[in-house]
């Protein structure tokens, strides 16, 4: 017993040191060119009544409490949110340098309480605006242990959230579009695949001619194409994946292996966009799974199905792809 208890409070001790060591600062960056001059980017943005249009978070509650004070687009203009999956905070406009730059400060009251400081940098390139979203703080006491973890995580959301902001000042341009379905029961198929291992930029390559193969081959198919991946984190550029075409029981043979694809629950997102929005799209789904506790099953494929393909659509924003990540329950 003496043994356990002297293990475990080295264990404790170790981890005070590490954390009094950190002092758990972060900082996040990105930036995006938007064909839109700078004036109008900087007006939705300065207009805090917009931002629930195009936050990457409000989109996962948007019946969250907000609330706006009168002189919001004003420095000292604020607005406050409550929500039970998104936490509750406030962001404050600190300075307005109309066209150029803003200066906000983000404070949280939960799920923990915390302070950072939101910058924007508009940088007007003719017709168009280099736009760069930039946040920095310090993670709490106890917390600080995640602030190396803020960058690569934060920083999906905020590209998400240039990505929603150009769509909303201009719907002509690429931009994605995120419909949270729910909750559904997925039943067993059959199909032909292709492996595909590797990175993204990999998978883009091949997905397209693989889908082409499979079709041409699968005489009798039943279903969309589709890509399941069977090793999968949001996070993470690598994947082990199949592009795969659905068959019947009486679709020829072919040098194809048939596979079984077994059913269950699943959470439904619909991506409306061009496919270099797939990896953000995945990233929102996982977030708005955990916030709304829905526990992933990693045991079992998550699924991307091609409901309309770039060749078929008549504009890339009316792309649609349905993604199923596999859930417990």
């Amino acid at each position: 017993m003496w043994i356990a208890l002297g293990i475990i409070a080295a264990l404790v001790t170790a981890g005070l040191v590490y954390l009094l060591r950190s002092d758990g600062r972060f900082e996040v960056s990105r930036s995006l060119e938007m064909a839109v001059p700078a004036d109008r980017v900087f007006n939705a943005i300065a207009d805090l009544r917009t931002w629930p249009l195009w936050s990457p978070w409000l989109i996962h509650e948007p019946d969250a409490e907000i609330l706006y004070s009168d002189d919001c687009r004003q420095e000292g203009g604020y607005y406050s949110w409550n929500g039970q999956r998104v936490g509750a905070g406030r962001l404050t406009h600190v300075s307005l340098r109309p066209k150029s730059r803003i200066e906000q400060r983000l404070e949280f009251t939960r799920p923990f309480r915390s302070v950072s400081r939101v910058n924007w940098e508009l940088e007007s390139r003719d017709d168009k605006t280099l736009v760069s979203w930039e946040m920095t703080g310090r993670m709490p006491f106890l917390l600080r242990f995640r602030a190396a973890r803020m960058e690569p995580t934060i920083g999906r959301d905020y590209e998400l959230g240039l990505a929603l902001l150009q769509g909303y000042l201009d719907d002509r341009t690429p931009h994605p579009s995120l419909d949270f379905v729910g909750a559904e029961k997925l039943e067993d198929f059959s199909y032909w695949a292709m492996p595909c291992h590797g990175n993204l930029r990999q998978l883009e390559a091949a997905r397209q001619p693989a889908i082409e193969a499979l079709t041409a081959a699968a005489v009798g198919r039943t279903g969309l194409p589709l890509t399941l991946y069977h090793r999968f984190d949001p996070l993470d550029s690598q994947y082990r994946a199949e592009i795969a075409i659905p068959i019947t029981r009486t679709t020829p043979d072919s040098s194809y292996t048939r596979r079984e694809f077994s059913g269950g629950r699943y959470f439904k997102m619909i991506l409306r966009g061009d496919h270099r929005f797939i990896p953000l799209a995945w990233y929102a789904l996982a977030s708005h799974c955990r916030m709304h506790r829905h526990k992933p099953d990693p045991a079992r494929p998550a699924l991307e199905i091609y409901q309309l393909a770039p060749g078929q659509a008549d504009h890339v924003n009316r792309v649609e792809t349905a993604l199923y990540l596999a859930i417990k329950g």
